[in-house]
């Protein structure tokens, strides 16, 4: 959906428009039946009550309309998205400010006038529907300014306030509007959609009010007409910000790109060693958990994930022979088997975004007690993340049927890792895995239904790990 900055207007993204039903066209012809009656009834109000700036439509006034319909209309074309279904626009700086400036009857002009960029030819439930919906909020949260700042005086304090409230009450109606739409479209409760899509955009919410604020206290600063200079910097702003967001999203998608390059890896190695791809899962699933009852971060746990993951990617550089044999290796082959780690730690090198996820696969064979490889770390040498993925990698080993051995049950995998703590493992990671699996089901201890694509849908973008 689409979001405004600091009180700003939801809507849908413009690439999906909505299934509209019956039910769906009655609402929109309420809600522009109540936008109309309210625009005509916030036309003769200033008749009546003097707090209001009256509507003169002198020069001044036509120009500063004019003024804001473009900035809102510009801010609207420059939308930037925050996540796959919600844009956000700096429009509400242009509402808010014709409505404290040139009263609630020009911030619903400003409203529809701005929205230009957003309507679609032949869409005209849609495009009522946006239309009215943001008009109604911005000339109720122009109202709301005013019956603050009318009541009790125009000063920076209670400009503050009614700004507030103002914000505040366009954010309360532009949800209440925009609930029965995704209710019927989605059967998305009214809890989860304010908590999905507008907690999503607070942060640029408040942004926007209190650079609002600002400009409106500059307009009491300076005269009038030199006021509509100090909006070029801000539309310098706004393109600013919509050139960050593009590159964000470039970014995101080269960190997605990264990603399924490397799930495209271990596929081909799934094409070599059945066992490779459900091992991987299942290494990303336990060196999750391991790190989140440790007491980790959620960058630390979500860089335990990826690194279980990708842990044996290097094995695509080992020999099928060699990879998928039945008997003993000779001390030769071995070598090339361990030689996984420095094969994977290279391959995630060359990807920029993966520099500490090669660290961890890199030491994820190192023994707390120095016996590893490849380069023979102990104790605290070896990154901790690393000896998460180590616990996690040795148990799934030990319940899984490997091309020259059967698995073993949890039980005794999970005696093995007692066995083996202070020698092999690190003892409080141990500790902690041991706690995961004493607590858990069978299903979970025998990795049995733990999936990798599952696991690739749930990797954060890296921007969460780094």
């Amino acid at each position: 959906m689409n979001g405004s900055t600091t009180a700003a207007e939801t809507r849908p993204t413009r690439e999906h428009a909505f299934p509209w039903v019956d039910r769906v066209n009655v609402y929109v012809v309420l809600l522009a039946a109540l936008a109309t009656v309210m625009l005509a009834g916030l036309a003769y109000l200033p008749t009546t009550w003097r707090a209001l700036p009256a509507l003169s439509f002198s020069p001044r006034f036509v120009l500063y309309l004019i003024s804001f319909c473009a900035v809102a209309a510009f801010a609207d074309y420059f939308t930037v998205r925050v996540n796959e279904s919600t844009e956000v626009s700096a429009g509400f700086l242009a509402y808010f400010l014709s409505g404290a400036i040139q009263g609630p009857f020009a911030a619903m002009i400003v409203a529809i006038v701005g929205l230009a960029p957003s309507y679609q030819r032949g869409e005209w439930v849609r495009n009522v529907f946006f239309a009215s919906a943001l008009s109604v909020a911005a000339g109720a949260s122009a109202m709301a300014y005013w019956m603050v700042t009318g009541t009790w005086g125009i000063s920076l304090s209670y400009t503050i306030t009614g700004g507030l409230i103002g914000g505040a009450f366009f954010q309360l109606l532009n949800w209440v509007a925009f609930v029965p739409i995704v209710y019927w479209r989605h059967r998305t409760s009214p809890g989860v959609y304010f908590r999905d899509v507008f907690m999503a955009v607070l942060p640029f919410h408040l942004f926007f009010l209190l650079l609002s604020l600002g400009l409106l206290y500059s307009f009491k600063s300076v005269d009038s007409v030199a006021f509509l200079v100090f909006f070029l910097p801000v539309m310098g702003l706004v393109y600013a910000f919509r050139s960050y967001a593009r590159q964000r999203d470039l970014a995101r998608s080269l960190e997605r790109f990264s990603l399924q390059m490397a799930g495209s890896m271990i596929t081909a190695l799934d094409l070599k060693d059945n066992y490779t791809a459900q091992h991987s899962a299942n290494v990303a699933q336990y060196s999750y958990d391991i790190a989140r009852m440790y007491g980790l971060g959620d960058k630390e746990c979500n860089l335990a994930h990826l690194a279980g993951l990708l842990h044996d990617l290097g094995k695509i550089s080992v020999p099928d022979e060699i990879l998928n044999s039945r008997r003993t290796l000779e001390d030769d082959e071995w070598a090339v088997v361990q030689a996984h780690t420095e094969a994977g730690q290279k391959i995630l090198s060359n990807m920029t975004e993966f520099e500490d996820l090669a660290r961890i696969v890199l030491h994820h064979h190192e023994r707390y007690d120095g016996a590893g490889y490849p380069q023979g770390l102990s104790d605290e040498s070896i990154p901790l993340l690393s000896r998460i993925v180590s616990v996690a990698d040795c148990y799934s080993a030990m319940i899984s049927a490997r091309p020259y051995s059967g698995p073993r049950p949890p039980e005794v995998a999970m005696m093995e890792l007692r066995d083996q703590r202070g020698r092999q493992f690190d003892p409080q990671v141990v500790g902690a895995f041991l706690e995961i699996l004493e607590k858990a089901d069978e299903a979970y201890r025998t990795g049995q239904q733990i999936d990798l694509d599952v696991q690739f849908q749930e990797v954060r973008f890296l921007r969460d790990i780094a």
